[in-house]
């Protein structure tokens, strides 16, 4: 069912690849290795229906799914535009292809996200931009025309966002209701109060190393890590 050696897995990479990054720049990877975790993921989820169907009627089944599948299952809103629209979608960065404004603007002290979703959002937005008046024009008046125009809409944001500090607009973001949210590097992560709250990093056993745990709850509790990895010829018998 499968050519042999990478070529065939490699396209599929180049799919999510060439709606990944800013147009008129070289192609950027996807930072996590998605089609790897994501094949693991889909793997566990028709072994565990296949389970579920065993019990229900005593059939096996046969599970099967390749990286190649996942990498194009992570495609579809952009599969399908294409063949709605004929139009090749091209890499629109931080944005979202249908909603604007949707995406990272640049502050004093760094990156910030914001998304309004909807006419009632937008109001808010240009509230505490400070120009409310952008609610009443007509290349803005919609989603569909703040998409038409979203060059623009972007670029007056951004002109209004670069002065300020990105902790004020996400102070004032919060408050208005306008969905916000920093960008933020690896270490900030680590720092966030939520990610200490989640309680996600976990202590391996005999080692004094930390790894992320499985981003589940069962009954309320994370599972722990059972075991760290095996040392070198450990577990050779």
């Amino acid at each position: 069912r499968m050519q042999p050696g990478y070529v065939p897995l490699m396209q599929a990479f180049s799919g999510i690849t060439s709606t990944t990054g800013n147009e008129g720049h070289e192609p950027v990877r996807v930072g996590p290795s998605l089609v790897d975790q994501g094949s693991g993921m889909w793997a566990v989820i028709g072994i565990m229906a296949a389970l579920i169907e065993r019990g229900r009627s005593g059939q096996g089944a046969t599970v099967d799914t390749s990286l190649y599948e996942t990498a194009v299952g992570w495609l579809p809103a952009q599969i399908a535009t294409y063949l709605a629209s004929g139009k090749v979608p091209g890499r629109i960065g931080t944005e979202n292809a249908g909603i604007a404004p949707y995406k990272a603007f640049q502050a004093q002290g760094g990156w910030l996200v914001i998304a309004a979703g909807n006419n009632g959002l937008f109001t808010r937005l240009t509230g505490v931009l400070g120009r409310p008046e952008w609610a009443q024009d007509p290349r803005f008046a919609s989603n569909p025309a703040r998409v038409e125009n979203r060059v623009v809409l972007n670029a007056l944001i951004q002109d209004v966002i670069a002065p300020g500090d990105r902790d004020d607009w996400l102070a004032a973001l919060e408050q208005a209701g306008v969905p916000a949210a920093p960008v933020l590097a690896l270490d900030e992560t680590l720092a966030d109060p939520q990610f200490a709250a989640l309680g996600i990093l976990q202590e391996v056993p005999g080692s004094d190393s930390r790894l992320v745990g499985l981003p589940l709850h069962f009954d309320g509790a994370r599972p722990a890590l059972r075991s760290g990895p095996p040392a070198v010829g450990d577990r050779t018998d």
